[in-house]
């Protein structure tokens, strides 16, 4: 195996992170290291126009020998030079690599990092622009900050991406509310369903992050089955929509008298061209067809595009284990909207930013591996304070930049 030179740079930062990755590969002729290839990865997709596998390879090649040698890249003593990963070096290894353990290892190095303010390089306007966008993103919308962590779990289909048989891949996510993290996520195999896959998904997160948080899900995930796992198995808590995939379940939460019980809590918000209204009323319970049930939540929103007459309602209801004393109405809502932060936003900016749908990469895990290059990229601009996931790529071109980003010397 080549070797370094004298006073060659000690990779660190995201590279020493990623070093908690297994290796699949067989040893003998390993020439590359995967933490090294895998931040390689992570940071040509943070820079603008990198989202594939080949436009990575590109941006590999354009690193000069400072650069390779920053991100732990072999030095051959024949040549003096150090050698960047070719693409098929990068295609081969990333149709191996376990998404679930990339996912723990990059959420594990962004949780270690504080948020930070837009980068002081940027230029000023940029710089001023950032920091409005994050002070909206900040600034409340009628919902209490809640007192507990959060982690929404929804799936996603990967469009462009086709398994030999012809079967769609798809994938399964946990996304904290707070800062839009990816704490786990996991590939769902051509015979199965997002269903089974939800206890294995949420092993990945260690009983120190999701104790006493609650996880949100959409009415497919409301099973009797996953309420029992979080509680009684995790010591965690729950707050699953209910619709009509679940006809008596629902007609019960409908047949409550909401008439008699008071709107304790109403929010209100504008953006993206729209203003919505919420109202909440809360109903503790017992006896539910639901395990643990203790309250259930009815939030009836209006909403319309700005400067429009006419609103449309809907009336949605959503179920929790935490008592009236645990989770207050304006909690519930915040946790009840929050959840939506993963399509809104994660899903969303990888679609559009990151071009996710139109990857037609499939080989084996590679997909998936993909997908989480692009969320720690993403995780990685938001925690510096880009609230504008675009102008953070920009940002971001010049090659010395990334490595700055990630931590890397």
């Amino acid at each position: 195996m080549p070797s370094s030179p004298p006073g060659a740079l000690v990779p660190a930062g995201r590279v020493e992170a990623l070093s908690r990755v297994p290796d699949p590969r067989d040893p003998r002729g390993v020439r590359h290291r995967l933490a090294t290839l895998l931040a390689v990865g992570v940071c040509a997709m943070t820079s603008a126009g990198h989202n594939s596998l080949t436009s990575i390879a590109e941006w590999a090649r354009r690193c000069d020998q400072a650069v390779l040698a920053r991100l732990g890249c072999p030095y051959d003593p024949f040549t003096g030079r150090f050698t960047a990963p070719g693409e098929r070096t990068l295609r081969d290894v990333f149709g191996k690599v376990d998404a679930a353990a990339l996912t723990q290892a990059g959420f594990a190095r962004l949780t270690a990092l504080t948020p930070s303010s837009p980068c002081a390089t940027a230029p000023d306007g940029v710089r001023e622009r950032e920091q409005r966008r994050a002070h909206r993103a900040a600034a409340p919308q009628g919902d209490a900050r809640p007192s507990r962590w959060a982690f929404a779990v929804d799936g996603k289909c990967l469009r462009g991406a086709v398994r030999a048989d012809g079967s769609r891949v798809f994938i399964l996510t946990a996304v904290r509310h707070d800062d839009t993290l990816t704490a786990a996520l996991r590939e769902i195999g051509a015979k199965t369903n997002e269903i089974p896959e939800f206890a294995p998904l949420l092993d990945q997160i260690d009983d120190t992050g999701l104790a006493d948080a609650v996880v949100t899900v959409d009415a497919l995930h409301a099973q009797k089955d996953h309420a029992r796992y979080l509680v009684e198995q995790r010591h965690a808590h729950y707050l699953l929509s209910i619709k009509n995939n679940q006809p008596k379940f629902s007609g019960q939460l409908r047949q409550l008298p909401w008439k008699d019980v008071p709107v304790l809590h109403r929010s209100k918000d504008r953006g993206h061209g729209r203003e919505e209204v919420g109202e909440v009323k809360v109903c503790s319970v017992d006896g539910l067809l639901f395990p643990h049930a203790r309250q259930v939540v009815r939030i009836h929103r209006k909403r319309r595009r700005a400067g429009a007459g006419k609103w449309q309602t809907e009336t949605v209801y959503a179920v929790t284990d935490l008592a009236a004393h645990q989770a207050d109405p304006a909690e519930s809502s915040a946790w009840a909207r929050g959840h939506w932060i993963i399509e809104n936003t994660v899903h969303w900016t990888k679609d559009v930013t990151f071009a996710e749908n139109a990857s037609q990469v499939r080989r084996h895990g590679t997909p998936a591996v993909m997908s989480t290059l692009r969320d720690l990229a993403r995780g990685a601009l938001h925690r510096a304070g880009w609230a504008h996931i675009v102008s953070g790529r920009r940002a971001h071109t010049a090659l010395e930049t990334a490595l700055t980003l990630h931590g890397i010397p």
